[in-house]
């Protein structure tokens, strides 16, 4: 990469903007959105090679991505969220030329809100609408604020429904409906982002793993390649080519 690439993180989802060179055959338990403004970027995948500006990758979907050195925008979204399986919805459908011209002609971000803004403009694009609850009520206000201040517990559902004063499975059903991500899936995500920002403060993978409650680097690993596509080694460790930046 010429210039610095940036990793935009939220809570289930997470945007890439820079240029991807052939990363090999691989799968990861997120949807992929890769868009180009300009230069056709090459997907492989078990039947095809591709050459397109727009293309969706589905879960576990064996694919490699070519950008030659051109910038593209890769969203990586939780199938989990309300915003993942709308877009899931989307797989089998062949874009219009119409939507595709309006999704390429966005202008890739440059900050956290213009990057936000990106992502929410894609998604109505595309047909998504917001998806998270705009009214989040005291108790899961309160169950976010005490995990935002607290790292590598094991942060259980019964646990923070107790928290909550709700019931197990009323506290869950509350979460993913004003959260727009399953509780369970929102603590992998937090973990992760807990990794990044150990991570970003100088602390070795190891470290960063063990601060957010992994078991090993290894694990983090597995992790973070599941849900961000690329290694934590290769995100993390030079920040001359990728910038990281938690948004959530």
């Amino acid at each position: 990469m010429n210039t610095p690439a940036t990793l935009y993180l939220w809570h289930g989802y997470s945007l890439f903007i820079g240029a991807v060179t052939d990363n090999g055959l691989h799968r990861h338990y997120a949807l992929q959105l890769t868009l180009s403004t300009d230069n056709k970027f090459t997907i492989t995948t078990e039947t095809k090679d591709l050459q397109t500006r727009l293309y969706l990758s589905d879960i576990e979907e064996l694919h490699s991505l070519d950008s030659e050195q051109s910038t593209v925008a890769v969203l990586l979204v939780e199938p989990d969220s309300a915003y993942g399986s709308t877009l899931k919805q989307k797989i089998t459908i062949d874009f219009s030329e119409k939507i595709q011209d309006k999704c390429i002609s966005l202008p890739f971000p440059h900050n956290e809100i213009e990057a936000a803004d990106y992502v929410t403009q894609i998604g109505a694009f595309l047909g998504i609408e917001n998806t998270r609850n705009n009214g989040q009520s005291d108790r899961i206000t309160k169950v976010i604020d005490f995990l935002a201040n607290n790292n590598g517990d094991s942060f259980s559902a019964k646990a923070m429904a107790e928290l909550a004063n709700l019931s197990e499975s009323r506290f869950l059903h509350l979460f993913t409906e004003q959260m727009g991500l399953p509780f369970r899936r929102y603590i992998k995500w937090k973990r992760l982002l807990d990794a990044v920002n150990a991570a970003s403060k100088g602390n070795s993978l190891t470290e960063a793993a063990h601060l957010a409650g992994f078991s090993d680097s290894a694990h983090l690993s597995r992790v973070f390649r599941e849900m961000i596509g690329f290694t934590p080694s290769k995100i993390l460790q030079d920040s001359r080519f990728v910038q990281v930046i938690i948004c959530d």
